[in-house]
């Protein structure tokens, strides 16, 4: 499945607890999430977590040495683990989370070879995208069937515009 929402809805926080809930049920959870990372109010990078081990390490951040990549610069020790981690799921997983497939992922960088690798395995996937990309992922992953879930802020009210979406408000 695809979950989806603007930027700070909560599709991090949302995998993260459906992640807590999956393996309460006693499922085997592996991939990546992409906290943010904020200070005074502002996102100045984000850390990438192995949702295996918990172990977490930077990603991209403002202004740092790395990849440039528009307005973030990756790190390549952080992708490199990223990908590690994701390749990992794909042998002990039963589901595998990739957040969050963008820009960078669709150009063949990022979290390209580790989401391959996911898109190959028996594994449920969820993968999160901003709702301008999700029909690009769709295809790019061959996931155009997939359902996608959008999240919205608590006070939008708008409808649900394209593609078999579901839309849960954020809490």
């Amino acid at each position: 499945m695809v979950l989806t929402g603007g930027i700070g809805v909560g599709k991090t926080r949302a995998v993260l607890t459906l992640a807590g809930d999956l393996r309460r049920q006693h499922l085997r959870v592996g991939g990546v999430a992409s906290p943010r990372v904020l200070v005074g109010g502002e996102t100045v990078g984000y850390l990438v977590r192995d949702l295996t081990t918990g172990e977490e390490h930077p990603l991209c951040s403002r202004p740092a040495p790395g990849l440039p990549f528009r307005r973030f610069t990756f790190s390549p020790e952080g992708l490199a683990f990223a990908n590690a981690a994701l390749v990992r799921a794909t042998r002990e997983a039963e589901v595998i989370v990739v957040d969050e497939v963008g820009p960078l992922e669709l150009s063949g960088g990022g979290f390209t070879p580790g989401l391959r690798a996911a898109l190959g395995s028996p594994a449920f996937l969820i993968l999160t995208a901003r709702p301008a990309l999700v029909d690009e992922v769709r295809a790019w992953a061959g996931l155009a069937g997939v359902p996608t879930i959008e999240l919205r802020p608590p006070d939008d009210t708008s409808s649900v515009a394209r593609g078999p979406r579901s839309t849960i408000p954020r809490p």
